[in-house]
């Protein structure tokens, strides 16, 4: 055998060692149903545009997983907020309506009220030393906007 094919195999092993750790190490972390890759209708999805197949339910899913998606570390993200101003939840209410408005005219309100009702009713839960991967204010928000109906995401 040849150097040069020596080197070639050797770069083989060490690029495929590389995949299957780096494979390894992806599955390890436990990816969470909020994390934007996790979307298992995007897929089906793109298989169904591809097919000439506009399928409208899978469409509304698409759009409320990346909703709930956002929402769910939102949540997360506004708890502290009002976990820090325990002296003036009038400030957080302010500051919460200020990123999240309810004066929409669409189902947009109904989430952003629901931020601000979780945010408040569980900032004892929140923890800014944990990820919103493993804060129950982030599972909670994500367990009631994925209940909902996927037809009020249409206009989102």
């Amino acid at each position: 055998m040849s150097t040069k094919s020596i080197f070639k195999l050797k770069l083989t092993l060490v690029m495929a060692s590389l995949f299957c750790c780096t494979q390894s190490l992806a599955t390890e972390k436990k990816q969470m149903p909020w994390d934007f890759d996790s979307n298992i209708y995007r897929e089906q999805l793109s298989e169904s545009i591809q097919s000439g197949i506009n399928n409208q339910y899978l469409i509304n899913k698409d759009k409320q997983w990346d909703e709930c998606s956002m929402m769910a570390t939102s949540t997360d993200r506004m708890a502290l907020g009002v976990q820090s101003n325990k002296e003036d939840h009038d400030f957080a209410r302010e500051i919460i309506l200020d990123l999240y408005p309810v004066d929409n005219d669409s189902f947009r309100d109904v989430i952003n009220q629901k931020i601000m009702d979780l945010a408040f009713e569980m900032a004892d839960l929140a923890d800014g030393n944990k990820t919103s991967d493993e804060s129950p204010v982030t599972q909670a928000a994500w367990d009631w906007c994925i209940a909902q109906d996927p037809q009020h995401f249409a206009d989102l």
